[in-house]
């Protein structure tokens, strides 16, 4: 299992799985706390996982303009 979290500092998505505890954030490289961030979904497989977070984007993207 799998969760799409937010950066609580910059606001990318970010997959993490179910179990982790913390996640270190590529863009601002930033030490998140799992159980602190905002979960934006989950997914049963990574493949899942990365589509939703393109759909999540592409959604972000859409209220920008």
């Amino acid at each position: 299992m799998y969760r799409i979290i937010m950066c609580c500092y910059c606001g990318r998505l970010l997959l993490t799985k179910r179990d982790q505890k913390t996640r270190q954030c590529p863009n601002c490289e930033a030490r998140i706390s799992i159980e602190r961030a905002r979960v934006m979904g989950s997914a049963t497989t990574a493949r899942e996982a990365s589509e939703l977070i393109r759909a999540l984007k592409a959604e972000e993207g859409m209220k920008t303009l």
